[in-house]
């Protein structure tokens, strides 16, 4: 093991032991709460237990480190209907350049219904719409550093917009991923929306940063196999809400169809989801296609996402 490399996995666990301390203390609210929010179909619909699996594009969004596992120029168009008839779509593409690393570029946009403002002196509504939504537009790299760990480094624009106001921040994020070679079990690490604090108007707020160990592995099969058996455990501390454990898996059917399923612990709003699949091949490409379902509490419509991805 090289020494850079020690040097990344000791500064990644030294960042479980920070949460601790004053800079990472529980501050109850952060803002950018769409980041908080997954994009992706599959993800979604294994729990988001999705750091250490980090085999496709999107992993961009959970592990940016996993984009080493991209061999092709790949792409992904993800669909949400969020609660309150709000909407998020992203999409993503990943170039790889070999033994140099592979980027990744993506973008989040989460749009909310028109609503009518209000004043002291007109409380039923003035006639004015407001407009309010969010951005973010990241730009990552991903580089093996040995055959088996690979480091991964995403830098991230976010903006918050209601009406003329807006709040703008820079985040990053940093991972790695390790392929033990035994049953394609994996090790991940992220450490995510590192960054400064933003401010909107004079209202000062934290980002959402937070940490997450993840491990998966495949209980039968393998990636490709005709039939491939995976699961996936994650832990997820962050700085303003209790830890989080997602639990997840995946069962591909003849490399064409993949059925999956997961549960979040102690969320306020979702518990359990599920996903399905199904790859297409078209000529010599391929397109797959997701879809998940995630469980919410009685007061919300539950969320449907969906994603479309291939290579060109």
């Amino acid at each position: 093991m090289t020494r850079i490399t020690r040097l990344i996995i000791a500064l990644l666990f030294t960042t479980v032991s920070l949460f601790g301390q004053n800079e990472f203390k529980r501050v109850g609210k952060s803002g950018f709460g769409f980041l908080k929010i997954s994009p992706s179909a599959r993800a979604a619909g294994m729990g988001d237990a999705f750091t250490a699996v980090a085999n496709d594009v999107t992993t961009i969004f959970y592990n940016p480190a996993g984009l080493t596992n991209v061999e092709s120029f790949d792409f992904s168009f993800n669909h949400t209907d969020w609660i309150v008839n709000s909407s998020i779509i992203s999409g993503v593409v990943a170039i790889p350049f070999g033994r140099s690393g592979n980027l990744g570029l993506s973008f989040i946009k989460f749009d909310t219904e028109d609503f009518e403002e209000t004043t002291v002196l007109e409380p039923e509504g003035t006639g004015r719409m407001i407009q309010a939504g969010d951005i973010a537009l990241a730009l990552a790299y991903a580089l093996k550093l040995t055959d088996n760990l690979s480091f991964g480094f995403k830098a991230q624009y976010v903006e918050e917009t209601i009406d003329i106001d807006k709040a703008k921040a820079i985040t990053a994020d940093f991972s790695t991923y390790y392929r033990t070679g035994f049953r394609d079990l994996t090790l991940a690490m992220i450490m995510k929306n590192f960054g400064p604090e933003a401010k909107f108007l004079s209202d000062k707020f934290k980002l959402p940063l937070y940490f997450n160990i993840n491990t998966a592995m495949s209980l039968i099969g393998e990636q490709g196999s005709a039939f491939q058996w995976l699961v996936s455990a994650e832990s997820a501390f962050a700085t303003d809400y209790r830890d989080r454990y997602h639990l997840g898996t995946e069962i591909w059917i003849a490399d064409l169809v993949a059925v999956r399923g997961g549960y979040k612990f102690f969320y306020d709003t979702e518990d359990w989801t599920v996903g399905a699949g199904l790859k297409l091949g078209v000529g010599s490409r391929e397109i797959i296609i997701d879809v998940a379902y995630s469980n919410f509490v009685e007061y919300f419509d539950p969320p449907l996402r969906f994603s479309i991805g291939g290579s060109f």
